[in-house]
């Protein structure tokens, strides 16, 4: 499995042109979408009110301090080398457009865009005045080009990636729900106040 791992991994980081470079060393970047992160909350707050919102951002920011920490478990556990530190990987003709220690399996990457991909869209579809599917759609995009980016620039193997998705995604539907749960107790006890 490991060696069709790093056959495909390689694959793919030589398949992208050299022009995209500047684009996936872009997605690869965190800071970059802390607007992002930033509009979402604020989007939140404003379809669902403030209580359900700020319910909603919480389970999204405990999600994500959820996947980090075991992201950071199961990395110490595997003790997996990055390609772009890799001696085998780079002698196969691995571009690194990025470099950097640490373990690489899983992708912190890809867990927290696919987990910010799962729950905030959970999260919107319980406003019913409107059609989120053009956020869904878009979002898990984006959190796609933040997995693949990982690959481009030599930091994780597809395996790391993939296996970051699936954690991210499964924690944070966990959140969304939990989220989703606590709304409902909300909208009771708001409309006990109300009659």
């Amino acid at each position: 499995m490991e060696r069709i791992d790093q056959s495909v991994t390689l694959w793919l980081n030589a398949i992208s042109p050299a022009w995209l470079d500047s684009f996936w060393v872009f997605m690869s970047q965190i800071k970059v979408w802390i607007p992002l992160y930033v509009v979402v909350a604020a989007l939140l707050i404003w379809r669902l009110g403030w209580k359900k919102g700020l319910v909603a951002v919480a389970c999204v920011a405990a999600a994500f301090a959820a996947e980090e920490q075991v992201n950071n478990l199961i990395k110490a556990a595997v003790g997996r080398i990055r390609p772009c530190n890799d001696p085998d990987m780079l002698a196969a003709g691995l571009r690194v457009l990025e470099t950097g220690g640490g373990w690489s399996f899983p992708s912190g990457h890809a867990h927290n865009s696919f987990g910010f991909a799962m729950s905030t869209s959970m999260c919107l579809k319980t406003d019913e005045k409107v059609n989120w599917k053009w956020y869904t759609g878009f979002i898990f995009v984006w959190a796609a080009l933040v997995g693949i980016s990982r690959i481009m620039v030599g930091k994780h193997f597809l395996g790391d990636v993939i296996t970051g998705a699936l954690l991210g995604t499964v924690i944070s539907f966990f959140f969304a729900w939990l989220s989703f749960i606590i709304g409902r107790f909300i909208d009771k006890k708001t409309a006990k106040q109300a009659n």
